[in-house]
């Protein structure tokens, strides 16, 4: 179904992340905080969840294959974790900083980066919080983007302003990341149990890559690559060798279903392997491969009927709760 969208219809049936995020604020009675930052590309909004005068912040990028803005689920999740977080006692508090990234093919790479850097830096340089307050999570193409961050972090971008971090970052943590483009994955055999397609995903990739058919964009690129900061499954053990100097912990979750698994697979031997022989603690890496669950399962399945907690959601949160003891 996904392939069969085009973008324009896409943008004519969907408002944009910010306009979503005033209807769920409005939804929710709360006031809308919006965060505007002057950056190469532009002014760069991010809008907040929670109380912005928290101890920690989240820079949450969502996902959508860069073409797609941000629902009412994402939202929805991000507040309920916030609450669930914010809950118990002997933590510091945490909001939620959601990123409004310029879609694609509208913008191309290194684009998002480079918004997300202008965010990140605002973050740790203009509002009193060390980098260990700090902590950046995505899911799908918005984990690909947090690792490109982490990626940018560790070797700058050529495009992209760098980033000096006095120490690492608090935390990474990723759902169901796009890792890779490549579509000839054993993984993607899962394509009747997931709710993402490969062609899609290879439309998608291209129009972030700047690599589409002019002639027609919405045509099946064929096989598509990225670079060492989009396509993280590619590098080798050395690109990670120092990463544990700019975040202090990563938590990755995936499901057995999706066609997304063996990329990710393929990127946690190599990252494990350059993490641990570049110095890093390698139990300050997990990786969550969930049974029988598909794409981006936790946020899925606020928008369910069940009522009780995955036991990947009560590990996303365990792992927070960890890192955000006083």
């Amino acid at each position: 179904m996904l392939e069969l969208i085009t973008i324009p219809q896409s943008r004519y049936l969907n408002d944009s992340t910010s306009v979503r995020y005033d209807a769920y604020c409005k939804k929710q009675n709360v006031e809308p905080r919006t965060l505007a930052i002057e950056g190469q590309d532009g002014t760069v909004a991010a809008h907040w969840i929670g109380n912005p005068d928290a101890e920690t912040v989240l820079l949450y990028l969502h996902g959508g294959g860069y073409t797609q803005s941000a629902n009412e689920g994402n939202f929805k999740y991000i507040d309920k974790l916030l609450k669930d977080l914010n809950s118990g006692s002997g933590c510091r508090s945490v909001a939620a900083l959601f990123l409004a990234y310029t879609l694609a093919p509208e913008a191309a790479h290194p684009t998002q980066l480079r918004e997300a850097a202008t965010v990140l830096s605002h973050l740790i340089t203009k509002t009193g919080r060390s980098a260990s307050d700090v902590f950046i999570s995505g899911d799908s193409a918005g984990g690909n983007l947090t690792v490109a961050m982490l990626s940018h972090l560790l070797h700058p971008h050529p495009d992209v302003p760098a980033i000096k971090l006095e120490q690492p970052l608090g935390g990474a943590l990723l759902y169901s990341p796009w890792v890779g483009f490549g579509t000839d994955y054993q993984s993607y055999d899962n394509e009747a149990l997931d709710m993402l397609s490969p062609l899609a995903l290879r439309k998608w990739s291209a129009m972030f890559l700047n690599k589409s058919n002019a002639a027609d964009p919405e045509a099946d690129p064929g096989p598509i690559s990225g670079d060492a900061w989009t396509e993280a499954c590619l590098n080798p053990a050395s690109w990670w060798h120092g990463l544990h100097r700019v975040v202090g912990a990563i938590f990755v979750s995936y499901g057995s279903y999706e066609i997304l698994a063996d990329p990710i697979k393929q990127w946690e031997k190599e990252l494990k392997k350059g993490w641990s022989h570049g110095g890093g603690d390698e139990s300050q890496l997990t990786f969550l491969e969930a049974p029988n669950e598909a794409h981006v399962f936790p946020i899925l399945e606020l928008m369910t009927p069940w009522k009780a907690k995955s036991g990947t959601q009560a590990a996303i949160e365990a792992w927070y709760k960890s890192r955000l003891q006083k």
